[in-house]
């Protein structure tokens, strides 16, 4: 029997049997893969803490007929912060979701798998803004899963230095005053959401989150984020529409 042994993310769990579980895993090495956990449910046997959702654990598995079975897990990282926490909780389950649904199962996906690891770290342990940190993670998600939007400068004339930049949700990208087709989607942009737009795209990942923006220009990654990943993955994500009860 041949073993492997793969760190991950719980992205899901399903209950199963009396005591079983069914967890999905994002791993580096093959995006999502769904995995077996005999007796986890129960409170004293070892599969247990590594299969909460949210956890970061390393997992030594072996393949069956149609999904891996767990040996054995040692967690990594229990984000139990996260779990105690509904707010956080929600926009995590957020998070969560746009992954299940878009990264596929076989497929490589250790860029993705940073960028989860990264922003659970800043959500767990710091107090940046929950909303700030889900916009950066969606737009930088869509790049990662090839739909990056160009925010280099106009997508028509190549201008980088004009101070009324717009989103032109038609063309994926930002065009200048000059340029703008106002019977298009577009969408007025502050200065400042556009240079946190190029720092978004391009900067490294282990610093994605090291920059502040004031709440309207938050308010406006968020507009353009919603609809960007509406227009491009064709699904709205409602998650996050549970907190207006937690107000």
């Amino acid at each position: 029997m041949a073993y492997v042994n793969y760190k991950g993310i719980v992205l899901k769990e399903v209950n199963t049997g009396e005591a079983d579980k069914i967890i999905t895993v994002l791993t580096a090495e093959e995006g999502k893969i769904s995995i077996a956990a005999k007796n986890a449910r129960r409170a004293k046997n070892s599969l247990s803490s590594g299969t909460q959702l949210l956890c970061y654990s390393s997992y030594m598995l072996f393949k069956g007929k149609e999904l891996y079975n767990m040996s054995s897990c040692e967690v990594i990282e229990s984000n139990y912060e996260i779990r105690n926490d509904i707010v956080k909780l929600t926009y995590c389950s957020h998070i969560l979701e746009l992954i299940s649904d878009n990264v596929q199962e076989g497929e490589p996906a250790e860029s993705v798998l940073q960028l989860l690891l990264n922003t659970l770290y800043v959500i767990s342990k710091t107090n940046r803004s929950l909303e700030f940190v889900t916009r950066v993670f969606e737009l930088r998600l869509m790049s990662l899963l090839g739909y990056e939007p160009h925010v280099i400068s106009c997508i028509h004339c190549n201008k980088t230095d004009d101070e009324k930049m717009f989103f032109d949700l038609d063309n994926s990208g930002l065009v200048c005053s000059e340029c703008v087709n106002k019977r298009g989607r577009i969408y007025p942009l502050l200065p400042g959401t556009v240079k946190a737009l190029k720092y978004i795209m391009l900067i490294n990942p282990q610093k994605l989150y090291s920059f502040s923006l004031s709440e309207e220009n938050i308010k406006e990654l968020s507009t353009i984020s919603k609809k960007y990943i509406k227009e491009h993955l064709g699904k709205e994500y409602n998650k996050l529409d549970y907190l207006k009860y937690y107000k």
